[in-house]
């Protein structure tokens, strides 16, 4: 909560600490606890010796008071007397510490908690084992924050309730998730599968189509080959014509009048 405070706290340890106990480390932390808005609640003041709490700020109270380490013999006398001078010399806590973590807090919280991170979305079939007819699709979105989102199935249109699964969240540890929805597919006239998915960085949902028959991968690649194909039949015919009309103006060339005497 500031040098000055630390340089208190530190100060009081080491006047009623023994240091022929050997090398020691002993530091002060602050814990902020939020509500979902963003809101301090409360803060927690801790002073650790080697990593274990010896006095602690109890904001129900209002005091220091020896915990974890400083609770048990031979801390506790260090701990109670270390406390009893907080009180009266340390670092103010309660609406002054809850302040201060507000002021800490509010520039980090509004680039992590309230930025919005729109979502990419995905759809691929799922291999299973079963049944050939048993075929699974699945939609995946993925990169957005914040983690509420809502996937649905539809087929020409129209929802799908019954076939679709439940909707699987994840959280992807950098302050982004990834949530997926499957579709088990049952044997249908022609139509399109679509996916839409809604999530408020989004002014409009995401919409991602998906028709039965091949892969949309395999579909591509069978779309590029017959393209190259049609060009290199088109190259073909035209290469040929040319070489047709060119080959016909070295052969036989007519000559005006008749081959044959008249009168034959």
């Amino acid at each position: 909560m500031g040098a000055t405070r630390a340089l208190w706290a530190l100060w009081a340890a080491l006047g009623y600490y023994n240091s022929q106990a050997g090398a020691f480390v002993l530091h002060l932390e602050t814990d902020c606890f939020l509500s979902p808005s963003g809101r301090a609640l409360w803060a927690n003041w801790t002073m650790a010796f080697n990593q274990l709490p010896l006095v602690c700020y109890d904001n129900e109270g209002g005091h220091f008071l020896p915990c974890g380490l400083g609770e048990v013999n031979p801390w506790f006398p260090v701990a109670s007397s270390i406390s009893q001078w907080l009180d009266t010399h340390g670092p103010p806590q309660g609406p002054h510490a809850r302040q201060a973590c507000q002021n800490q807090t509010q520039p980090i919280w509004k680039r992590t908690a309230e930025r919005r991170a729109p979502p990419q979305v995905l759809i691929h079939p799922v291999t299973r084992q079963g049944p050939p007819s048993a075929r699974v699709l699945s939609c995946v979105a993925w990169g957005f924050f914040p983690p509420e989102v809502d996937i649905a199935w539809f087929w020409n249109g129209a929802p799908v309730e019954a076939q679709q699964g439940p909707l699987s969240l994840r959280s992807n540890g950098d302050w982004t998730f990834q949530a997926e929805r499957s579709l088990a597919l049952e044997p249908r006239p022609r139509g399109i599968y679509s996916c839409r998915v809604n999530h408020p960085s989004l002014q409009e949902p995401i919409v991602v189509e998906w028709v039965p028959g091949l892969p949309l991968d395999l579909r591509l690649k069978v779309g590029l080959a017959g393209a190259v194909l049609g060009l290199g039949l088109v190259f073909f015919i035209a290469a040929a014509a040319v070489f047709w009309r060119e080959n016909g103006r070295q052969g036989y060339v007519p000559i005006e009048g008749s081959s044959f005497p008249e009168g034959h």
